[in-house]
């Protein structure tokens, strides 16, 4: 099976990062690189497909709550499991994301540890998803 990740970070340098990890994984993954939460959404609109999505909380330019408020609104995406990511965050955002309907918060100094593991959490929860669609 091949999944389709999109990655919502605007420090490409931790996308080159994050998605040479990925990429580790024995599963099949294209990955899909968005700036901003703008180019995120139109990136959805105009057809990508994902499976998952990593937003990045810390981008100056876009609101990532934002973005991820929309697509938890939207019936087209959100049934799309959503990890946010970060390195550092408060308790009162983590709170804030999770009621938003993130499903899981990751640090960005503990991403690159047991990546195994999260791609087999993740892809499994994607092959889940869409046997229940």
């Amino acid at each position: 099976m091949n999944y389709s990740v999109l990655i919502v970070d605007d420090d490409e340098d931790d996308f080159i990062v994050l998605a040479a990890k990925i990429k580790q994984c024995p599963q099949n993954v294209s990955l899909t690189y968005a700036a901003s939460g703008d180019e995120a959404s139109q990136r959805l609109i105009n057809g990508l497909q994902a499976d998952l999505i990593i937003i990045d909380v810390q981008m100056p330019k876009s609101d990532s709550y934002e973005l991820l408020v929309w697509l938890m609104n939207s019936e087209a995406w959100q049934h799309i499991p959503v990890v946010v990511w970060t390195g550092d965050i408060s308790n009162q955002e983590v709170q804030r994301y999770y009621r938003a309907g993130a499903n899981s918060l990751l640090l960005k100094q503990d991403a690159f540890q047991g990546i195994e593991t999260f791609c087999q959490y993740w892809f499994k929860l994607v092959q889940l998803t869409q046997l229940a669609a």
